[in-house]
C-alpha cells in the first residue's frame, strides 16, 4: 500500500535570504520564458524539437550566475516535459511561466 506524505514548513528568511529567493524566482521565470520562446522559434523554423540549456543563457545574462543552478536546470526539465506532454496530446501547451507556477520549480539543495 502506497502513502503520500508531505510536510509543510513556514520559513522566516532574513533580508539577504529573501533577496536571494526573489532573485531565484525571477531568474527561473526569465529562463523558462526564454527557453520556451527559443524552442517555439526553432520548432517553427525547422520543425524539430530542440531545447536550449540554461548554461548557454548564462554567457549572455550574467545575473543568472548569482542564483542556484539546480533551480535553472529544473526549469529546463519542466519545459521539456511541457513539450513532451503537448506532443503526446496529454495537455495543452503552457504559454508562459506565471508566478504561481514558478514556486513549484524551486528545489532545495540537500
Amino acid at each position: 500500500m502506497k502513502y503520500n506524505l508531505a510536510f509543510k514548513y513556514r520559513i522566516y528568511p532574513n533580508k539577504e535570504q529573501e533577496l536571494l529567493i526573489n532573485k531565484t524566482f525571477g531568474c527561473v521565470r526569465f529562463v523558462y520564458n526564454t527557453i520556451l520562446y527559443t524552442a517555439n522559434k526553432i520548432y517553427e523554423e525547422t520543425g524539430k524539437n530542440k531545447i536550449i540549456t540554461p548554461a548557454s543563457l548564462k554567457s549572455e545574462n550574467q545575473f543568472l550566475k548569482e542564483v542556484d543552478s539546480p533551480a535553472l536546470s529544473n526549469t529546463q526539465l519542466n519545459v521539456k516535459r511541457s513539450f513532451t506532454n503537448f506532443f503526446r496530446r496529454e495537455r495543452s501547451f503552457q504559454s508562459s511561466n506565471l508566478k504561481r507556477i514558478v514556486l513549484k520549480v524551486i528545489r532545495q539543495k540537500h
